[in-house]
């Protein structure tokens, strides 16, 4: 049986510097070694071992993906907390392949002993929330950035909920859901210059930040801008991330209160992949009930991205989902045979679907839209600064549909071209549009393994 290890989990980007430090602690601070797993049970032991399928997307590239398919048995853990997860995770040798079974739920947003905390447990005692917004109410304040006491307090507070709630995810890995309703809550999954993960049917839900911050330069009016994703790739190359679900759970960011004139945002993204990650597929994942989903690339300024940043999604349903699915900046990116269902009515009406940002390249092919209310064709493809876009094959409401037709019809002084660059050569069979709502809805999400 393994034993459980105790280990400190990592922060997240304001602290990405110190990632490396801090995993090494929590390497250290495991106390007692592995034995043999126990047997798969029979719910996992058909896949768990699986490796990406050669030609499966872009994560197949370059010698495809396996995950942590070579563990020993000594690196089969079962987990079903947190403490148990950060020990699975830093068990050494560094490096080493390794599988994780989840089973249950797990909240990261717990203490010692794995009791649930929320924002007064991180809440450095110099902030108050109040005072904060009398402070910098943009009467008083200004435009400016924030910046003092209070500003300072709250990114220590900030820092304090990272320390918690963000784990590193090693590379040579498999992270898996053990059964229908295996999931992680409350946190993140930080994939940072690692390579070779594998995440399978695993419920993601609710990354709250209890201490988003304000911009008041974003938008006319200013916004609140939250930090954490579900699952975050920061440099991450050939990674899988195949039949889980993500949503905000159950306080979306609908629900918030306003502050400052502008509602509080506490969910960022669902799945980001950014700082050039590289050789990446999404597949039958379901995303639900969220606003920004995914980013693929994070900067108009990081030329660096380019001829990265290479990913495939497909055979995924985003569901009641406002924008970002995904919005592309640099990269190679081939969207096929996913389903988009949506509305024009809140709380999460329909924005766009797939960002044509700097440089993209985006091949999309047969894919579906069901979406009901007042919305437009123009309205699924939005341009962001982009100059190509591609697809061919795609259904809107039961109807072919020209995308590339739409994007120009919303841009007329937008000089778009069909050519991107590329032609994708790693892809399963493309089904035709027609087939794909039907085997989506049966196929997408958790438990469907």
């Amino acid at each position: 049986m393994n034993m459980p290890l105790r280990a400190a989990a990592p922060s997240r980007r304001r602290l990405l510097h110190t990632l490396g430090a801090v995993a090494a602690a929590a390497a250290l601070a495991a106390t007692a070694g592995c034995g043999s797993a126990p047997p798969a049970s029979s719910s996992t032991a058909a896949w768990e071992r699986e490796g990406l399928p050669a030609g499966d997307g872009w994560a197949s590239a370059e010698g495809g993906t396996r995950g942590g398919a070579d563990a020993q048995p000594s690196h089969v853990f079962d987990v079903r907390n947190r403490a148990e997860l950060v020990a699975a995770l830093a068990a050494g040798p560094a490096g080493a392949p390794r599988i994780v079974r989840v089973h249950g739920r797990i909240d990261l947003s717990v203490d010692g002993q794995n009791r649930p905390v929320g924002a007064e447990a991180f809440r450095d005692p110099a902030f108050d929330f109040e005072a904060y917004l009398r402070a910098y109410d943009p009467a008083v304040w200004g435009k400016r950035p924030p910046a003092g006491p209070l500003e300072d307090a709250r990114q220590r507070s900030a820092e304090r909920q990272q320390a918690t709630t963000v784990v590193a995810v090693p590379s040579n890995t498999t992270l898996l859901g053990a059964g229908r309703d295996a999931g992680i809550v409350h946190g993140t999954l930080l994939l940072k210059g690692v390579r070779n993960v594998i995440i399978r049917n695993l419920h993601f839900a609710d990354a709250f930040d209890h201490f988003p911050a304000w911009d008041p330069k974003d938008n006319a009016n200013g916004e609140w801008n939250s930090e954490y994703d579900n699952i975050s790739l920061v440099g991450a190359t050939h990674v899988w991330v195949d039949h889980c679900s993500f949503s905000d759970g159950e306080r979306p960011d609908h629900t918030a209160r306003t502050a400052l004139g502008r509602p509080m945002q506490h969910h960022d993204g669902l799945l980001d992949i950014t700082q050039g990650s590289n050789y990446v597929t999404v597949s039958y994942n379901r995303f639900h009930d969220h606003d920004k989903t995914h980013l693929v690339g994070s900067s108009d300024k990081a030329v660096e991205d380019d001829g990265r940043l290479k990913v495939t999604f497909h055979h995924n349903w985003w569901d009641r989902i406002k924008e970002r699915a995904p919005r592309v900046r640099y990269g190679q990116v081939h969207v096929y045979n996913n389903l988009y269902t949506g509305s024009s009515e809140p709380p999460y009406a329909f924005g766009y679907s797939i960002g044509v940002g700097v440089n993209s390249r985006v091949f999309s092919e047969h894919n579906v839209w069901r979406l009901t209310g007042d919305v437009p064709a123009t309205a699924i493809v939005k341009l962001w600064k982009g100059q190509t876009f591609f697809d061919r094959g795609s259904l809107l409401n039961g109807q072919p549909v020209d995308l590339l037709a739409q994007l120009r019809q919303a841009n007329p002084a937008a000089a778009l071209s069909a050519d991107v660059g590329w032609q994708p050569a790693l892809a399963g069979r493309v089904e035709p549009a027609r087939d794909v709502e039907r085997n989506v809805r049966a196929s997408a999400g958790a438990g469907r393994l």
